[in-house]
């Protein structure tokens, strides 16, 4: 059984691509490919930085190994720092 974190961040200038909607199309792909949601983490921050506070709940769950995978959106819902924070931050979660 696998199990996955949910992460959706609010987008202020795509309205597609509100929380509202990214959650449903996450919980969707979940089912479809019969894995369990341990959380859904909903940021209502900037994703300029990595000081927001679901995503560092986020991270800590993950070094406590309490999921398998991390879905999001897309890469610019999970961070908007530039290729590298994105890249280390990725690493982070496969260590």
């Amino acid at each position: 059984m696998t199990i996955v974190a949910l992460y959706a961040r609010v987008s202020t200038k795509d309205k597609g691509q509100s929380t509202e909607n990214q959650l449903p199309e996450l919980r969707r792909f979940a089912q479809a490919h019969d894995y369990t949601v341990y959380k859904e983490y909903v940021e209502q921050e900037s994703g300029g930085t990595g000081k927001r506070s679901e995503f560092q709940a986020l991270f800590a769950d993950a070094h406590q190994r309490r999921f398998d995978l991390v879905l999001f959106w897309s890469l610019d819902r999970f961070s908007r720092e530039g290729a590298l924070p994105t890249l280390q931050y990725l690493n982070q979660l496969q260590g």
